[in-house]
């Protein structure tokens, strides 16, 4: 299965939050995310929504 790349935008929805929230966890780790440069933006992975969601850290 590809991996496919979600904006912070695309994460927060389907996590039901604010986008701000989403970027707050990226940076504290709690969610795991990449960026392509230091300052560009977050991109996150559907498997990792998924652990997020799964490990019940909401």
């Amino acid at each position: 299965m590809p991996t496919i790349l979600l904006t912070v935008i695309q994460a927060a929805e389907r996590l039901n939050e604010h986008p701000d929230t989403t970027r707050a966890r990226l940076r504290s780790g709690e969610l795991k995310g990449t960026r392509f440069s230091k300052r560009g933006p977050w991109r996150v992975t559907e498997r990792a929504i998924d652990h997020f969601i799964q490990k019940g850290t909401r």
